[in-house]
Order: structure tokens, then sequence, then C-alpha cells
């Protein structure tokens, strides 16, 4: 099913560029949102929600899916600038992920123990720190097009390229270091458990 959305994607995308005028643009970020929409519609209805993923989507998912995306950014990545501009990009990608991911989570705890939002777990921040985390993986598609077709600095470019290519594997080790918290832990976690949520961190990084 993946397969079939991506060449519908790539066909609809190709067909729709031919229309691109002054006045009219078609971005292949937006098609493709809408066509994810469009394929999510049916699994919105109350008997489909109640429903979970195969037990091994997730190895499907980190093991087939995220290799060839990492891999065509990888390959499509100028060395060059990325390499000239590795420390900011490391800084932007590591650091401000995680802070990004720490903030939203603890927000959306916040707001959902102080009942202003609901569905996130009030009584752990674990799951609002998960939901962070997947916020925080951003893909700015649609922002290095816009740049291509202005001409940019490269130095930009480089940099909002170089971060989006690491800020995926961070989110995901991210991802998977706050999947291993404990639940009952609101916000009394042991000098051991933060130790080991930092080597886990690390050892799966590497």
């Amino acid at each position: 099913a993946v397969v079939i959305l991506v060449v519908i994607c790539t066909l609809i995308s190709n067909f729709m560029e031919r229309f691109n005028t002054a006045y009219w643009f078609s971005s292949d970020s937006i098609l493709a949102i809408f066509i994810g929409f469009l394929a999510s519609l049916p699994f919105c209805s109350p008997e489909a929600s109640n429903q979970r993923p195969e037990k091994d989507f997730d190895n499907v998912f980190f093991l087939y899916l995220v290799p060839s995306i990492i891999f065509h950014s990888g390959y499509s990545l100028n060395q060059k600038d990325f390499f000239r501009n590795f420390t900011a990009i490391f800084l932007l990608a590591v650091f401000g992920t995680i802070l990004s991911s720490i903030l939203t989570g603890l927000s959306l705890f916040y707001l959902a123990s102080t009942d202003h939002i609901i569905g996130i777990n009030a009584t752990s921040p674990k799951e609002g720190l998960l939901v962070g985390s997947l916020l925080s993986a951003t893909d700015p598609v649609a922002t290095l097009a816009v740049f291509g077709s202005l001409d940019v600095d490269p130095q930009l470019y480089a940099l909002v390229f170089g971060e989006s290519v690491l800020n995926d594997a961070v989110a995901i080790v991210l991802f998977q270091t706050f999947d291993q918290l404990p639940d009952q832990s609101r916000f009394h976690v042991s000098a051991a458990e933060v130790v080991s949520a930092l080597a886990r961190f690390t050892a799966v990084g590497i």
C-alpha cells in the first residue's frame, strides 16, 4: 500500500508540474499530504480506530522504509557544504531536536494535567514526550523546494537540508528512548533511569 501511494504521488506530481505557471504552482509536499489524507479517511471510522497495526509494522518501518529515506537524503547531499557547516548542523539536529522534544512533551503534559487538552496521559509525562519526539521530526521539503527555486545562499540551504537529514534519526532514537521510561513516573525519575536513558540514546544513536 505504501509503494502504491508513493507511485501515485510521483505520477500526479509529474503531471501537475506541467501546469505550473506564474499564477499557479503545485508543490509535491502539498500533493503528498492531500493524497495521504485521502488514504487515511477509511481508517477514521470508529470500527477502524479500534484496530491496531500489526506487531511487525515497526520492524518493517525501521528496517525497510526509514533506511531508504535516509539513504536518499544522504545520496543527494552536498558533502562539501555539509561538512563545512557540520558543527552548526550537529548542534541544531541533536541538541535542537532534544530541546524541542522535551519542551513540547512537557508542555503537552502540563496542558493535559490542567485539563486544557484531552487525549494525553495526565498522570505521566511519558506519552507527552513521545508525541514531542514525533513532532520534532520536521521534514522541510516545501522549504527546500522554495530555496531551490529562489536560488538562496548555499550555506543556508546546506544548514536546513543537513539538519533535516540528521533530525529524523535523532527523533527516532529519542522516541525509542522515551518509550523505555516507566509509565508511572510522574516527575520522579531516578538517577539510574536517567543514566540508563542517556546510555540507551548514545548506543542506539551510534
